[in-house]
C-alpha cells in the first residue's frame, strides 16, 4: 500500500469527502432501486408518457421538474438548520431527515424522466460533467484512506479472529487450484 497523505488539511477534508461519496453512492443505490420498484409498478407506463410529454415539451419545463424538488430539498435542509440553531434541535433533526429522504427518493427518479431534455442545454451538460469529474476526483482522493482502513480493519479481524484467516485463505486456494485444474492450466503459474 502507498503511503497516505496525513497533512491537516488533506485530513479535514477527507470526512466530506467520504460524505460526498456516500451521498452520491446513496444516490446510485436509489436510482437502482427506483428501477426495481418500477417492475412492481406501472412505472415504465408513467415514464415513458412523462419522457414523450418533456421532449414535446420547452427545456426549461425539464429544468423547472428537476429543480424545484432540489430547491426544496437544499432549501428544507437549510431551514432545518437553521431551526436547530434556534434550539429547536428534535424538530429541525425531523426536517432535516424529512428532506434527505426527499431529495434521495424524489430527484434521482425526476432526473431520470428528464435527463435527455436536460442533456440538450450546453449549460447543465457542463454542470454535469463538472460534478462527474468532482465525483471522480473526490474518489482518488479517498482511496488512499479506503485502503488504509481496510487494511486496518483486516489486521484488527485476523487479530481477533486468526484462524478465520487461515481458513480463508486455504478456501481461496482451494478454490484457485480446483478452477485452475477445470481449466487445464498449471495451477502454480500466476494468472495475472
Amino acid at each position: 500500500m502507498s503511503e497516505i497523505d496525513k497533512r491537516p488539511s488533506r485530513l479535514l477534508a477527507l470526512p466530506l469527502a467520504v460524505a460526498f461519496l456516500f451521498e452520491t453512492w446513496v444516490w446510485r443505490k436509489l436510482v437502482a432501486l427506483a428501477g426495481v420498484l418500477a417492475a412492481l409498478l406501472p412505472w415504465v407506463k408513467f415514464r415513458d408518457a412523462a419522457r414523450r410529454f418533456i421532449a414535446r415539451a420547452p427545456a426549461f419545463v425539464a429544468v423547472v421538474l428537476f429543480g424545484v424538488p432540489l430547491l426544496v430539498a437544499e432549501g428544507g435542509a437549510f431551514i432545518s438548520v437553521v431551526t436547530m440553531a434556534t434550539g429547536h434541535v428534535f424538530a429541525g433533526v425531523a426536517l432535516y431527515v424529512l428532506m434527505k429522504i426527499f431529495g434521495l427518493f424524489l430527484i434521482p427518479v425526476i432526473f431520470e424522466i428528464t435527463r435527455e431534455k436536460l442533456m440538450t442545454l450546453p449549460w447543465f451538460v457542463f454542470l454535469y460533467e463538472k460534478f462527474e469529474a468532482l465525483h471522480a476526483m473526490v474518489a482518488r482522493f479517498v482511496a488512499p484512506y479506503r485502503e488504509w482502513a481496510r487494511d486496518l480493519t483486516l489486521q484488527g479481524w485476523r487479530a481477533l479472529f486468526p484462524g478465520s484467516a487461515a481458513r480463508a485463505s486455504a478456501a481461496k486456494a482451494d478454490t484457485s487450484t480446483s478452477s485452475a485444474r477445470t481449466v487445464g492450466s498449471n495451477p502454480a503459474s500466476s494468472s495475472h
